[in-house]
């Protein structure tokens, strides 16, 4: 699957947005679940549904071929990053607020950056270091030693982080030979599968309106996913950066609604600096689309 040149240019950064809303969504209402639920049984459903949405979206007309993939140890690898993400923001989400996690685990495009110097031999430029600053400075800001923020448990949004950008890296690397719905099924049933003792175990009955909630969490994540792979079909992950992370914002009004909580003022700035590490990864890219949007509006 190659990325589609004839795309108009606001559709890739358009998807991007759109996916970075529902990953959004799908941190609310974990947040919400995890004060009243185990995590593990929560990640375990919600790998269920989201395995069980892309069946029933695309088996009816892919068949037994929404199974097939050229690369099933990449397709283990990146189910097995993203199922360890998944424990890892969950537990942080339910230990910390709402936006500060999101931004926090939103040090993944930089830490791309040096990993891909590491693993694909990628050079790193001036810019991308300047990033790798800003997002260390970010977390620094948002967790201010000394303050009630730096405890053990920002350990699991910076091991998110770490493992969504392995599972990035992987998915760039198979995105032309696997289809986006075979990747996300496998990146269901293996989350599922590698819970299901744990999911099992730690089982308590739910409140079916909060069981329809975790139902639906799990839809947001195929839904989110799949957006996030055609995202990248029509626009390079570099020119994306920038776009992921509108959610942050989409974090922060998510929970003024749901939790009534805002980040304080060195929290803003914290977030801002971060912000401004993934913008700095892409102001090349910016200026392209920006560039390519004005010489379609002269036609």
């Amino acid at each position: 699957m190659t990325t589609d040149t004839r795309s108009p240019a606001w559709l890739g950064p358009a998807l991007m947005c759109a996916a970075s809303l529902c990953f959004a969504l799908l941190d609310t209402g974990t947040k919400y679940l995890a004060a009243h639920y185990p995590l593990l049984q929560i990640v375990w459903v919600r790998y269920i549904a989201q395995a069980a949405g892309v069946v029933l979206i695309f088996a009816p007309r892919m068949g037994l071929s929404l199974l097939n993939t050229h690369r099933y140890g990449i397709q283990l690898l990146r189910g097995l990053c993203l199922c360890c993400g998944s424990v890892f923001v969950i537990n942080g989400l339910a230990r910390l607020p709402l936006a500060e996690s999101t931004a926090i685990v939103f040090l993944a495009p930089v830490l791309i950056t040096l990993l891909s110097g590491l693993l694909l031999k990628e050079k790193a430029r001036t810019l991308d270091w300047v990033a790798v600053a800003c997002g260390f400075a970010g977390v620094l800001i948002i967790a201010r030693p000394g303050g009630g923020l730096l405890t053990w448990a920002i350990l699991f949004p910076l091991g998110s982080a770490m493992t969504n950008a392995i599972y990035q890296l992987l998915t760039r690397s198979s995105r032309q030979s696997e289809h986006a719905a075979t990747s996300n099924l496998y990146t269901g049933l293996i989350g599922a599968l590698a819970l299901t003792p744990w999911g099992i175990s730690v089982w308590a009955p739910m409140a079916p309106v909060d069981f329809l909630i975790l139902l639906g969490i799990g839809g947001i994540a195929s839904i989110g996913h799949l957006t996030i792979t055609y995202a990248l079909l029509h626009a390079s992950a570099a020119s994306l950066g920038a776009y992921s992370y509108s959610q942050i914002l989409w974090a922060t009004l998510l929970g003024w609604i749901a939790f009534g909580v805002m980040p304080d003022a060195m929290g803003w700035v914290g977030i801002l600096v971060i912000a401004l590490g993934g913008l700095v990864l892409s102001v090349p890219q910016a200026r392209h689309l920006g560039s390519a949007l004005l010489r379609r509006g002269r036609r």
